[in-house]
């Protein structure tokens, strides 16, 4: 039986600052232990495992709102919210697309994602009631997995525009739109630091590193050097990354099923790229 736990935790209080403190930590996560991919959170020692969905369909990849209140996730390819208990479950996208991987705004006012509703993957965002969807990227080439910066102002996120996975940063309205990393390797799963001033993410070498670059593209350092090491997230305080690792021996195959389980099917189709 396998459970795909999603690195992200609901702090029941508004973080003001990087010093916060937060309480009542719940983990949200998606498992098929009852038979097909279903939301469920669980208290941040593991105990009070609960679903929140019920649904014929994949309900996958959750994200909770800043304040612990709400998360979004992805029934197939549609973007779902649902209160923080698992009522009140509205659809915010219905185009026949795939709409994938949500990210919220950090004052929870919109949601950011990729979809491939105009012909092939792009950045969008929208209210956080599911209106006004606005697209911020127009290529031929794919834009993926956007995340947002801690003042609200920049959204991060890849793309094979120039011919391999790169990382790149835009304004909040899609302007500006400027590469960070120049490099041959595959670049991917980029999140700001706690003050924005640099981009956390994973680089192919050929082993998956984590990486750190100032968001003007200077000064990457690499942080890890053994095994492969996926999905890099901050502690809340901004103070610590949290990695995902796997022996440098495993195949590539059981790489691949690691990323498999945070992604969408449909994301993951599309990573490969």
């Amino acid at each position: 039986m396998r459970t795909f736990i999603v690195l992200c935790l609901a702090f029941i209080a508004v973080p003001l600052a990087a010093a916060t403190t937060h309480v009542n930590a719940k983990i949200a996560f998606d498992s098929n232990r009852d038979g097909n991919d279903e939301i469920y959170v669980m208290n941040a020692d593991g105990t009070g495992q609960t679903r929140l969905t019920n649904n014929a369909a994949s309900d996958v990849g959750p994200a909770w709102s800043p304040d612990g209140t709400k998360i979004a996730f992805n029934r197939g390819f549609d973007i779902f919210v649902m209160n923080a208990d698992g009522s009140s479950q509205i659809r915010l996208t219905s185009s026949a697309a795939m709409n994938i991987a949500p990210a919220w705004s950090p004052d929870g006012t919109k949601i950011a994602f990729h979809s491939s509703r105009d012909g092939n993957f792009e950045i969008y965002v929208m209210n956080a009631d599911g209106s006004n969807p606005t697209r911020l990227t127009s290529n031929a080439a794919g834009d993926f997995a956007p995340a947002w910066s801690p003042d609200g102002q920049r959204i991060v996120f890849r793309s094979n525009r120039d011919g391999n996975n790169e990382i790149y940063v835009m304004a909040k309205d899609g302007t500006g739109q400027t590469r960070v990393t120049v490099n041959p390797a595959d670049d991917q799963e980029p999140k700001f630091s706690g003050d924005g001033t640099k981009i956390i993410f994973t680089r192919a070498l050929p082993t998956r590193q984590i990486n750190v670059i100032n968001i003007d593209g200077t000064n990457t350092v690499q942080l890890t050097s053994a095994g492969n090491n996926f999905f890099p997230t901050l502690s809340p305080d901004g103070k610590e990354d949290r990695v995902r690792q796997r022996p440098r021996r495993q195949s590539r195959d059981l790489q691949h099923e690691l990323r498999r389980q945070f992604r969408s099917p449909a994301d993951e189709q599309f990573h490969r790229r």
